[in-house]
């Protein structure tokens, strides 16, 4: 059993370590390639050191019985996976997983079947893993301990910060982007009034000239490339290894009707674009036949 504070400390990072090897490894197979799948910078999942000192410590009174591991396991692995997704969602504004494509999902923050795998893990984790892994701990004296705590929480600390104060970074920039583009929306609400015979790019050229849009667009420009210039780069490393390592998340943060006009807007383009392809093609085969 965990005894002191500091062999709870050592092992929340030991199995935060290990969950992170596991996702990794589970992801990168999947994508054929090295994926760094940590919330964090470092080598660590700490939902996984997290549950595992809460399962270690809740399971260990029905230790005796394989069910009851595997079932409370189920239990306490799913509503620590849904908390922390709600948890994450609110805090950054952003659905880091989504299992609605699986049968059997709550709400798409857990479903059946990894509730599942947790538990199998839980089972491994009690039986196998733990009692080597907690009888190393203990053959640590207390003083080395405690030195090796305060230097992972210190380094744990520091990347917990950056990463946080990187996504609230983009959290603000995702309302100002989105503002932006809807006043440039409302520019070019004309558009759709010079008529459909007219081909699309031109209504947008028309538009373009009889209004401020250009302006209004070179100034949106400009603003986010200086807001990006003014970025230090170590926020845009943190953000680009969090697209790589969630590369299913979904912001909330814009409109349904900006969402909506960004949609509108591609396939009207698309279709422009087609329609003056399929001239030039007719053109050419006109000029060809004759």
């Amino acid at each position: 059993m965990i005894e002191t504070p500091a062999q709870a400390v050592i092992l929340f990072f030991i199995y935060s370590f290990l969950g992170w090897v596991c996702e990794c490894i589970y992801c990168s197979v999947g994508q054929r390639k090295w994926i760094n799948r940590g919330f964090l910078a470092g080598p660590y999942c700490p939902i996984y050191g997290f549950g595992g000192v809460f399962v270690l410590t809740l399971l260990e009174p029905v230790a005796d019985s394989f069910w009851m591991v595997f079932l409370w396991g189920v239990v306490i692995t799913s509503t620590l996976e849904y908390l922390t997704s709600y948890v994450m969602e609110k805090l950054f504004h952003t659905r880091w997983w989504d299992y609605s494509r699986y049968r059997f999902n709550l709400n798409g923050r857990i479903c059946l079947l990894n509730s599942t795998l947790f538990g199998l893990m839980c089972l491994f984790v009690v039986y196998i893993i733990h009692p080597p892994i907690l009888n190393a701990v203990q053959q640590i004296p207390i003083q080395l301990l405690w030195v090796m705590n305060a230097a992972l929480l210190i380094y744990f600390s520091t990347d917990v910060f950056k990463t946080v104060h990187a996504l609230l970074r983009r959290n603000k920039e995702f309302v100002e982007l989105e503002k932006c583009m809807q006043e440039l929306r409302e520019a070019m609400k004309n558009v759709d009034q010079l008529g459909e015979e007219i081909p699309f790019y031109e209504r947008v050229q028309a538009v373009m000239d009889s209004t401020d849009a250009d302006e209004q667009l070179a100034a949106m420009i400009n603003k986010m490339v200086s807001r990006i210039d003014l970025m230090p780069k170590r926020t845009f490393k943190i953000r680009s290894r969090l697209n790589k390592a969630f590369p299913h998340q979904v912001n909330p943060e814009f409109s349904n009707e900006f969402r909506a006009w960004v949609d509108q807007t591609r396939n009207r383009t698309k279709k422009a674009f087609d329609e003056k392809k399929d001239a030039i093609v007719e053109k050419i085969e006109n000029t060809l036949g004759r």
